[in-house]
């Protein structure tokens, strides 16, 4: 008996080691094929999606099996005949990876939930700034879904114009006043754009505008962010927008991007 239930044990426990090892890995090995070509991040975020469901809850049931057995060992054979510590650690780390799998799932469908459908955030409403043509055919050629045009957008659930979804969705968007002339507020804003890791592409000091990539750690989503400054009676006016290549909502993240650069830009001019 002491065999056979020895074996149950080290099958169970080893199940657990290996989804404590191989869940976490699975996950970000299709979330970087995403990113580096194996596949669309689309395709690598419907993965993830798709297999939470079964392989987070499947470490946590063999995380607390390995507890189980790892207890019924060492109450049946005595303490003097236990195993190690390795049952309790696998078990523990099986359960943690599962647990917080699945926590972060729920925080995320929890954000989807709190904010709009969109996927184009801008600072100027009225007079977005417009991205060039070599930037459009660029993203036309690299698979974007998602149009530029930002006049003819509405927020799919309602239907309601992008500028009003806008205003109620992140109302601290907003142009970035600065005291400083303009030169110097393109060359500030060029120069954190490339801080904050953005691929810039197109830029032009006369036109004291620029067009830039930000590429998301996670999955490899691309999206376009254009940076125009303006002269003003009190010295220069920043404006920026960011738009998502694929998806139709962005969770945040082009609101969450132009709050940081307007924070880190006013820091940096001291405006």
């Amino acid at each position: 008996m002491h065999g056979i239930f020895a074996t149950i044990r080290h099958v169970i426990v080893g199940l657990a080691a290996a989804a404590a090892i191989v869940v976490p890995l699975w996950f970000v090995g299709t979330a970087f094929g995403g990113k580096f070509g194996l596949w669309t991040p689309l395709e690598a975020f419907a993965h993830v999606r798709n297999f939470a469901g079964l392989l987070l809850p499947g470490a946590v049931i063999l995380g607390v099996a390995a507890l189980i057995v790892a207890v019924l060992f060492r109450l049946v054979f005595g303490a003097k005949n236990a195993p190690g510590p390795g049952g309790y650690i696998a078990g523990v780390a099986a359960i943690a990876v599962g647990l917080g799998g699945i926590l972060y799932a729920q925080s995320v469908r929890e954000l989807a939930g709190s904010v709009p459908p969109i996927h184009d955030i801008t600072t100027d409403t009225q007079d977005p700034p417009s991205f060039t043509r070599a930037l459009i055919e660029r993203r036309q050629r690299d698979g974007a879904r998602n149009s530029v045009d930002y006049a003819s957008k509405t927020n799919p659930a309602d239907d309601r114009p992008l500028p009003e979804v806008q205003a109620d969705a992140y109302p601290q968007i907003e142009p970035i006043e600065l005291s400083v002339a303009p030169e110097l507020a393109y060359q500030a804003s060029l120069q954190l754009a490339r801080e904050m890791g953005w691929t810039v592409s197109t830029q032009s000091e006369s036109a004291r505008m620029f067009e830039a990539t930000a590429t998301t750690f996670w999955f490899g989503f691309k999206d376009d962010v254009v940076v125009r400054v303006r002269e003003t009676d009190t010295g220069s006016r920043v404006d920026l927008r960011s738009v998502s290549r694929v998806g139709m909502s962005d969770l945040g993240a082009n609101a969450a991007r132009i709050e940081t650069f307007s924070e880190r830009l006013r820091e940096s001019v001291g405006g």
